[in-house]
């Protein structure tokens, strides 16, 4: 007999086994998923990964496990989802106040600037960004995260192509791969968790500092002053 079960919404980048069932068309329905994902978002936050359930997931969101499972077909589809809902508002949110830079903006300012942000969206979402990156090791990193990562990035390999002359590097994309990993890892828990004691300006200071020794300058003979 032929089936009827019908295919996955197509979203390019995600998995199979990580998209939704199907998506929401409707209001009500749409304000059901919302609801999910914000109760999801709580309960990861709060618990993490390993003890989630769809059960708890349900009860905080009002909804019956089956009108959730209309949705999510399993656990790593839920949290896939929360990743990629986070990962929009940070895109969003980074490229908002990356376009208010003026183009002729001194690189330190620039750099002060990005920097800013990314710590400004920590003290928004790190709870929850923690625990996303911790699920990661589940959900393996999907396509659609490595674009939006590598949309943020661009900017980041503009600034740093405007700026080249002055600077001592001879490959802005290697540049841009190497201090957006370490900003990451500092500013998202790397090898060593944040201690309690460094505040955000502490941060944004010792990070800048980094960025500028790294980058370094040309002087007049076309030397390079890094290290």
């Amino acid at each position: 007999m032929p089936t009827t079960r019908k295919p996955r919404p197509s979203l390019p980048g995600v998995p199979d086994r990580l998209r939704p069932r199907k998506l929401p068309r409707q209001a009500r329905a749409q304000a059901l998923v919302e609801a999910v994902l914000e109760a999801g978002s709580r309960i990861l936050s709060d618990v993490g990964y390993e003890r989630l359930s769809m059960q708890r997931v349900a009860d905080v969101a009002g909804v019956s496990p089956g009108s959730l499972y209309q949705y999510f077909p399993s656990r790593e589809a839920l949290v896939a989802a929360i990743v990629e809902a986070q990962s929009q508002r940070e895109l969003a949110f980074h490229l908002e106040r990356f376009a208010a830079i003026p183009p002729d903006a001194p690189l330190d300012e620039a750099l002060t600037t990005v920097l800013r942000s990314v710590l400004a969206f920590q003290r928004e979402e790190g709870p929850l960004m923690r625990r996303t990156l911790e699920a990661l090791a589940h959900l393996g990193r999907f396509e659609v995260l490595q674009r939006r990562a590598a949309d943020a990035a661009a900017f980041l390999r503009g600034l740093l192509e405007a700026h080249r002359e002055t600077l001592a590097l001879d490959d802005p994309a290697l540049a841009t791969h190497v201090l957006a990993n370490a900003v990451h890892s500092l500013t998202h828990d790397g090898v060593l968790p944040r201690p309690a004691s460094l505040d955000d300006d502490t941060l944004l200071r010792e990070l800048v500092r980094l960025c500028l020794g790294y980058l370094g300058q040309r002087r007049p003979d076309g030397r390079s002053e890094a290290g």
